[in-house]
């Protein structure tokens, strides 16, 4: 097989697995299933949430990396409020060579009390080997809707835990510990 052939068959790779990464915050609430998250990315991936200063604003470390377990837990408090729908990708670009691709995506999260906002996030990605699995996540996020989406958790959580569901006191899975980087 040809170089051009092999970087034809990494690209072709990496738009999937991208495709198919950003189509899981949907799938996951869809079959209610929070493992859906973590489908495309392989078991050591870190993710990073940036801008700096939304981590401040949310009173987390400024530089936090997440594992796919504490990910998956942030998404699980998510579906428990609402969930991602209607998710358009744009400005795809794909370094078939260095394993990496950058894209933009605009989605909904709908929540269950019926209201919804339009969140905005700048994805940065890199990839094994042949391009089916993401390695590393930083993720450039919509800063006003991230702090809207939290102020509305906590109002939700607030609400549920004086109401409570099924007699649940409607808590939330809140209980992540952040690791910085170096």
């Amino acid at each position: 097989m040809s170089a051009n052939e092999a970087n034809s068959n990494i690209r072709k790779n990496i738009e999937e697995t991208v495709n198919s990464f950003l189509l899981s915050y949907e799938d996951g609430r869809v079959q209610n299933d929070t493992s859906i998250i973590n489908r495309d990315v392989t078991p050591e991936c870190t993710r990073q949430l940036l801008p700096a200063s939304l981590l401040k604003a949310l009173g987390a470390p400024e530089s936090v990396v997440f594992s796919n377990d504490q990910y998956e837990k942030l998404y699980a408090d998510d579906l428990a409020v609402g969930g991602v729908y209607n998710t358009v990708t744009k400005n795809l670009v794909i370094d078939a060579e260095a394993r990496r691709a950058a894209v933009t995506s605009k989605s909904d999260f709908k929540y269950k009390d019926g209201d919804s906002l339009v969140v905005e996030f700048s994805w940065t990605l890199n990839f094994n080997e042949d391009g089916t699995k993401i390695d590393k996540v930083i993720e450039f996020a919509d800063a006003d809707a991230v702090k809207r989406m939290a102020a509305k958790a906590q109002e939700l959580q607030a609400s549920r835990e004086t109401n409570g569901v099924n007699g649940d006191s409607g808590k939330l899975e809140k209980e992540v510990e952040f690791f910085e980087t170096g």
